[in-house]
């Protein structure tokens, strides 16, 4: 099975953004050599993250993204909702078969842990800010 990497590659994009933001916007080939992606992932990408209000984006030669609101204000919870399916976990069609009394034995077990699951993940990630995975200078430095 896939999972979508859209989150980590939204969460590392934000980041630059708050990051590099102070100096004006950020266009999408910067955002890509950094996310080591084509530019056309990142645009589409900052269009599903444009359209939630967590970017905002200019045209033109100096035209690019940059953050709608301070790093501080936005929870990757918001950054998760933004990109993602809204399901977690996918279930396979046949689970709610109602003539297979162990797919809806399973259905009746699993789903609500499932449900749970998803809750507790979207809390944790609300409780997080987006600055607090911005670098730092000092975490510059100590990369180079």
């Amino acid at each position: 099975m896939l999972s979508s990497s859209r989150f980590v590659v939204a969460v590392h994009v934000m980041s630059l953004l708050a990051h590099y933001g102070k100096k004006g916007p950020v266009c999408s080939s910067v955002i890509a050599a950094s996310v080591d992606t084509n530019p056309v992932v990142i645009r589409r990408l900052m269009s599903q993250l444009e359209k939630s209000s967590l970017v905002g984006s200019t045209s033109g030669r100096a035209g690019g993204f940059v953050l709608g609101r301070p790093a501080h204000e936005i929870t990757l919870s918001e950054i998760y909702q933004a990109v993602e399916d809204e399901q977690v976990f996918r279930t396979h069609r046949s689970i709610d078969n109602p003539h297979c009394d162990a797919a809806k034995q399973i259905f009746q077990a699993l789903m609500p842990k499932l449900c749970e699951a998803s809750r507790a993940m979207t809390t944790s990630l609300a409780k997080t800010k987006l600055s607090e995975v911005v670098p730092t200078p000092l975490q510059q430095q100590a990369v180079a």
